[in-house]
């Protein structure tokens, strides 16, 4: 995810608030977005959505089950999708074919141990494509503002406004901002986090997991995880599907594993 904003705290069965019961939110959470930085709790609200994003949800919640995470039974690096595109127009027509050409391109995540089917019945995770007042609903209590992206427990949903055009300044093609939102949406559900810094130094690759949409320089725009980011993800030091975080404290980084 990217930005900042005031969180609403609910205990919402449509966004399941990541399949976790939550109560009041009273101090600053990261928001696991491309886009935004946590700010302040605000007021509680209580979401409704259409039918077909609360079904698909609830569906999801059922499937990985009501603590929000995997077990520690099930097979960490069998990542079963489901994508479903709640909008339709031309412009996210080819939604579903990039999001599975991305998360099974041997550049991507898989190289962590992954691997990635998708199915329409048959799965533990969501990655949904809505409007942004869908999106809103789904990530609560993270507060997308109508305009950015997130994952909560078990679900990715990505804003589809910024999956037809970018954003201002985006320095590559659309393609490549798209592959950068699935891969870092995604690694998200993975348990990754933002790294402490977006840049590593001028002209080096940003990471994926950076908040790449507000801004790359003086590093170049990435599509993919770098080699640290994989190694990250491969060694399992976060639960996957995470769901609501006040706080965040970093596991890993460039250097591998933080004390």
């Amino acid at each position: 995810m990217f930005f900042a904003r005031p969180l609403r705290p609910v205990t919402s069965t449509i966004a399941l608030c990541a399949l976790v019961a939550l109560a009041a939110c009273s101090s600053p959470a990261q928001l696991r977005s491309t886009e935004v930085e946590p700010e302040s709790a605000a007021t509680v609200a209580t979401p409704t959505t259409g039918t077909n994003t609360s079904a698909t949800v609830e569906s999801t919640a059922s499937a990985v089950g009501d603590d929000g995470g995997d077990s520690e039974a099930a097979d960490r690096s069998a990542i079963r999708i489901r994508l479903d595109r709640l909008v339709d127009d031309a412009a996210t027509e080819g939604f579903e074919s990039l999001a599975e050409a991305v998360l099974t391109d041997q550049r991507g995540w898989t190289q962590a141990g992954f691997d990635f089917t998708f199915d329409d019945t048959d799965f533990d995770y969501t990655v949904v494509l809505a409007e942004g007042s869908e999106v809103d609903e789904l990530c609560l209590p993270y507060d997308t503002y109508g305009e950015f992206s997130c994952q909560i427990g078990p679900v990715v949903a990505i804003n589809a406004d910024r999956w037809r055009s970018a954003v201002d300044g985006w320095p590559t093609t659309l393609e490549d901002y798209q592959t950068m939102l699935v891969n870092h949406e995604v690694g998200h559900l993975l348990g990754q986090h933002h790294p402490e810094s977006r840049c590593a130094g001028d002209g080096l690759p940003a990471p994926v997991m950076a908040q790449q949409s507000s801004g790359v320089e003086p590093c170049i725009a990435n599509p993919w995880p770098l080699p640290w980011e994989i190694n990250c993800a491969s060694l399992g030091l976060e639960p996957l599907a995470p769901g609501f975080e006040r706080d965040i404290v970093l596991t890993c980084g460039p250097s591998g594993p933080l004390p």
